[in-house]
């Protein structure tokens, strides 16, 4: 008679295979933050080579200081994005304001993405929509700063009613956000005035306007037309009687009173 083998205890499957995909996991975590904590050194060659870089483009002559010898910079965390050109002085008439803003932004009218008009009421500038924003959007490009800023310098202290003028091409636009041609255009004006008022140029000397694609500088059937089309302008003109400003309606002969040029007892009564 054959003899039995004894039967073996009952194999039971492991129950610390979870490991495995706890250890994969970790390993996987552990990964992604020495990545993240790499990006996040700054490399200090890398960032004056860019530095230099981005001020040959938008202010030639001119270089970059340091990373260490930088004081208040145009975006928080952000560097490398040129200051901007602050004007001399105060220009008191508007050739001289003409004037002092053509030698600011010399570089942008040579390659003709902006340009100044000397106007019978005033004067006026005119930037380019490659300059602000992009294609069919109203946000502000990282690039259009320096030249917002430089604006907000030389117009924060004039004595006259600033308009800023939005204006497209005449292909239609409707997205969710912008129904229309006049929606993007009003869009972008207010984005640009806002950004004024935020640096410095007294909201009561500013007027908004979009004009849609009412009015063109330029043939709409040529893709170089349409460009120069899409711009926003800032029109410079004399206050007129009428005109609403901090003291009530302004009359001929009386001076207007700037933000810094007010009291303590005038700005308490107001």
């Amino acid at each position: 008679m054959a003899r039995r083998l004894p039967i073996s205890e009952e194999q039971h499957p492991s129950t610390e295979r979870y490991i495995i995909t706890y250890a994969d996991l970790i390993t996987l975590l552990l990964g992604l933050f020495v990545i993240l904590y790499a990006a996040s050194q700054v490399d200090v060659g890398k960032y004056r080579e860019v530095a230099q870089a981005l001020v040959r483009h938008f202010n030639p002559g001119a270089h970059p200081l340091p990373l260490e010898q930088r004081g208040t910079q145009l975006l928080p965390g952000e560097d490398g994005i040129p200051q901007p050109i602050l004007p001399r002085s105060f220009p008191i008439t508007i050739d001289q304001w003409l004037q002092e803003t053509e030698r600011l932004f010399q570089p942008y009218i040579a390659s003709g993405r902006l340009s100044l008009e000397r106007l019978a009421e005033g004067a006026l500038i005119r930037v380019s929509e490659a300059l602000l924003f992009e294609t069919g959007k109203a946000d502000l490009q990282p690039e259009a700063l320096p030249i917002l800023d430089t604006l907000a310098a030389l117009l924060r202290t004039v004595p006259y009613l600033i308009s800023v003028d939005g204006h497209t091409d005449s292909i239609p636009i409707r997205t969710l956000r912008y129904e229309s041609n006049w929606h993007l255009s009003t869009a972008r004006a207010l984005t640009v005035a806002y950004y004024l008022i935020q640096h410095g140029v007294p909201e009561t000397q500013l007027a908004v306007r979009g004009f849609g694609p009412q009015r063109p500088i330029a043939p709409n059937s040529t893709p170089e037309g349409r460009a120069k089309n899409r711009r926003v302008e800032i029109v410079l003109s004399e206050l007129s009687a009428g005109s609403r400003n901090r003291s009530g309606y302004w009359q001929p002969g009386q001076p207007i009173l700037l933000p810094q040029q007010l009291s303590s007892t005038q700005r308490k009564a107001k």
